[in-house]
């Protein structure tokens, strides 16, 4: 069976793994009622209220970052070389890391609400990537022993296996690994990420060879780690790297105006949609 959400371009499917496991969730919401993990209303694991505030990054989106554009073409940020991502074919993700969204991702990393992914994997699904639509080789982003340790579970992971499933794709959730632990992004300047993840990253020869990767992560913020990843995979012989993420940072009004007048003065004229 496929399903087209109004309003998106890809129609996905319901598997059999997929709908088993919301049938077996389904029966613990009866004994434990979840609470929307967007607004908290009880009832719903992400409300209907809360799901039509997220809105997704819909074409024009930069053929590179996947940032929304005004026209189609290259953002700023690839145009003036801001945002590195190579050696990723290109990026693209589901919506801005915001609001509901936001909420809903940090319930599901932080509180241990797993069943959340496959719900919000319905929205990765829907995301427009040519690299989805053939044989890709679907690979979350890994975490560190610790600190996976630590959460009990990888919601890359879970992500991956959900997107993968309704995709129809195959999924390879240890085909990379995080070898040495590394620092938390959140207060790190873009040099100081991608210095932090540089070299961090394994992947198997055997499992990626040949393939067109689809890697999978909940948010993006400058595609440091993605890249980084990406890198490991290319080395292991991989095709070419696709990264796909629920969920983007905004870009800030103040730094999107000084973007704009590089832009201008280089006599680039391309803009955001913010």
């Amino acid at each position: 069976m496929a399903v087209t959400v109004p309003g998106w371009p890809v129609s996905v499917r319901w598997p059999w793994r997929y709908r088993t496991r919301q049938a077996l969730w389904a029966g613990v919401d009866l004994l434990f009622p979840p609470q929307c993990a967007g607004c908290g209303q009880v009832g719903h694991r992400f409300c209907a209220a809360c799901e039509s505030r997220v809105v997704p990054l819909s074409p024009p989106v930069c053929e590179t970052c996947g940032h929304p554009v005004e026209q189609p073409g290259q953002c700023l940020l690839c145009l003036l070389g801001t945002r590195p991502i190579a050696p990723l074919a290109g990026l693209r993700s589901a919506a801005f890391f915001d609001g509901p969204l936001q909420n809903a991702i940090h319930s599901l990393k932080y509180k241990g609400d797993i069943i959340l992914a496959d719900t919000l994997a319905v929205r990765l699904a829907q995301v427009d990537l040519a690299a989805a639509a053939g044989d890709s080789l679907v690979v979350p982003v890994p975490l560190g022993q610790a600190r996976l340790k630590s959460r009990g579970y990888n919601q890359a992971a879970l992500l991956a296996r959900g997107f993968s499933e309704l995709r129809g794709l195959r999924c390879a959730p240890d085909a990379a690994r995080r070898w040495r632990e590394t620092d938390t992004q959140v207060y790190l300047s873009p040099a100081e990420r991608r210095a932090n993840v540089a070299g961090a990253f394994e992947s198997d020869l055997r499992v990626v060879r040949g393939q067109t990767i689809i890697l999978v992560d909940d948010v993006c913020t400058t595609g440091a780690t993605l890249a980084a990843c990406a890198a490991a995979l290319m080395a292991a012989g991989a095709a070419a790297v696709w990264g796909l993420t629920l969920s983007r940072a905004p870009i800030a009004p103040s730094w999107a105006e000084q973007l704009r007048r590089e832009a201008g003065r280089r006599g680039r004229r391309r803009d955001f949609r913010l």
